[in-house]
């Protein structure tokens, strides 16, 4: 539920637009909302669950995520759905840590692996997913039915609700010692100011005074914060866990691997759409071999992988991730896709798939087991950042590589002046510019043909910025993690600190 109403919302986005009337500055914030409280509170509610019990945290979370999304689904206005959007996030931030501290908790350590794989095909499998159920729901019912989908799942979760308590009973007490609030309020307020900062700067650009102030804010907070753990009896995030080299290196491998999947990801639909004319339903079918891959190998990876070494495969994945994108940028718009596409798609999925689920049970491992909640909050905290961080290099980079193309390629066009001035004062558009047709057929087509290639070399440099971005993380991996083996001596470790 929390990982694909992340996504999901991104197809409703015209609809909602038009049905509430909305300017796309307004309409942007039914995303930014559950995407800033949901990041700004990740790691408070991961330690409000080490402190106060992983279940009932858990099961808190689940319930004001399904209250949230009916509010969605009610809502009259946008104010009233932007305000469920946030509760929502809340709900998340609740929920998402506390899962996968449960199923290292409960699981044994044979068969923990194979949990945690599973897990992390489910949250994969769900973030690419979400796009295609939101498309669909919206062309058989309404906007409204993406958010009712949550009813159901959540209906199912509380069934099983008693079953979940007995088996987490002997692992979920309380810790007594309080929370670190100062440490909290600190965290929440710099993580919102730079999250609020990433978000917009596509919107708003990197020269606007209000992502400066909030960017040093936030720095500024985040600093403060830091300095706070060193000094705090009951800290927050434990600075013990970057003392181990494992886990600093495998939350690197996860902000530059997220980061690199969140560029791709939103520059591919556009290259889809707007570049090779496929509608939006088979652009996201474009992915489900990958997902597939994803899905069905992802469990039995991760069990694998704790028996030969994790980082094994993380180096292994993390190098095919990178070979994927690579492959992905090599694809023109006249390429088919059976010998184009999809190669890079197949590369892709078998690459994620050896390094999501290993990496995740790695990163478990290497802590004790009562600082997994805020491990995992941590980590994911990084792989969110890494994501906000891409997308907002990606469409100044874009939006940059693009108007210097097409700007080259506009001083040996021969195109009528007249013509020249319009497209010129509409390339900020990139793919959505207007054509003038009043110049003659020939011209018009030109001038299409010139704004699609100026977008292929842009996306173009994305998707090699992607494998490269892949790449260091491989190199980081190989350079801070010596041994193949179960980091478990990291934990050993911390005990020790």
């Amino acid at each position: 539920m929390a990982f694909m109403d992340g996504s999901v919302v991104n197809v409703a986005l015209p609809t909602l637009q038009a049905s509430f009337r909305a300017t796309s500055s307004h309409i942007l914030w039914v995303v930014q909302a559950y995407s800033l409280l949901g990041s700004a509170l990740l790691l408070f509610c991961g330690a409000l669950g080490d402190r106060f019990g992983r279940t009932r945290m858990y099961l808190l979370g689940v319930a004001v995520f399904a209250l949230a999304s009916i509010g969605c689904a009610a809502s009259l206005n946008l104010t009233e759905l932007i305000l469920a959007r946030a509760i929502q996030g809340f709900g998340a931030a609740l929920l998402i840590p506390q899962a996968l501290a449960i199923l290292s908790d409960t699981y044994p350590e044979g068969e923990r692996a194979g949990a945690i794989g599973a897990w992390s095909a489910w949250t994969s499998v769900s973030i690419a997913i979400g796009p295609i159920v939101g498309g669909w729901l919206i062309q058989v019912s309404s906007w409204r039915a993406i958010f009712l989908l949550n009813i159901p799942l959540t209906a199912w979760i509380m069934w099983l609700a008693p079953k979940l308590r007995r088996a987490t009973a002997a692992r979920s007490a309380a810790a007594p010692a309080p929370l670190d609030y100062r440490g909290a309020a600190l965290n929440i307020l710099g993580f919102a100011a730079i999250v609020f900062a990433l978000s917009f700067v596509p919107q708003l650009g990197w020269k606007d005074p209000r992502i400066g102030l909030s960017l040093f804010a936030g720095l500024v907070l985040l600093i403060v914060f830091v300095l706070s753990q060193r000094s705090s009896k009951n800290p927050l995030v434990p600075l013990s866990l970057f003392r181990s080299s494992a886990f600093s290196g495998a939350n690197v491998l996860t902000f530059l691997a997220y980061g690199a999947l969140g560029g791709a990801f939103y520059i591919v639909p556009y290259f889809l759409i707007g570049a090779r004319h496929l509608l939006p339903s088979s652009a996201g079918a474009a992915f489900l071999p990958m997902i597939a891959i994803m899905f069905a190998f992802s469990g039995r990876v991760g069990t694998i992988a704790a028996k030969v070494g994790e980082v094994k495969f993380m180096v292994a994945g993390s190098a095919l991730t990178a070979g994927g994108f690579a492959l992905l940028g090599l694809v023109s718009k006249e390429t088919r896709y059976s010998y184009g596409f999809l190669p890079g798609v197949l590369v892709l999925g078998v690459g994620i798939t050896l390094t999501v689920a290993p990496l995740t049970s790695f990163l478990m491992a290497s802590v004790a087991a009562s600082r997994r909640g805020v491990a995992s909050a941590v980590n994911n905290s990084v792989s969110r950042l890494g994501g906000l961080i891409s997308v907002s290099i990606v469409a100044v980079a874009v939006s940059h590589t693009f108007n210097h193309e097409f700007g080259r390629q506009m001083q040996s066009s021969g195109l009528p002046v007249e013509m020249q001035r319009i497209l010129v004062h509409s390339e900020g558009l990139m793919l959505a510019i207007p054509i003038p047709q009043q110049f003659g057929s020939s011209p018009a087509l030109r001038a299409e043909g010139m704004v699609e290639s100026s977008f292929v070399t842009a996306y173009r440099h994305v998707m090699f910025g992607c494998a490269l971005t892949t790449l260091v993380g491989t190199l980081v991996i190989l350079t801070t993690v010596r041994k193949s083996k179960n980091a478990l001596d990291v934990a050993e470790t911390e005990g020790r600190l």
